[in-house]
């Protein structure tokens, strides 16, 4: 999975383990959408948690 979390919500129901394990342990949030990852690449604009 490449693409940004926003772009992944339609195939979030076919795959909920897998986007479970993206955002285990969140080490960045994004500043656009909220959303928050283990991996920056996973974000529109990541920002580092501290």
């Amino acid at each position: 999975m490449s693409k940004p979390l926003c772009e992944l919500k339609k195939s979030l129901k076919a795959d909920f383990k897998a986007y479970m394990q993206l955002i285990r342990d969140p080490t960045h949030v994004c500043q656009k959408c909220g959303r928050a990852a283990n991996d920056k690449r996973l974000l529109c604009k990541p920002t580092k948690l501290d």
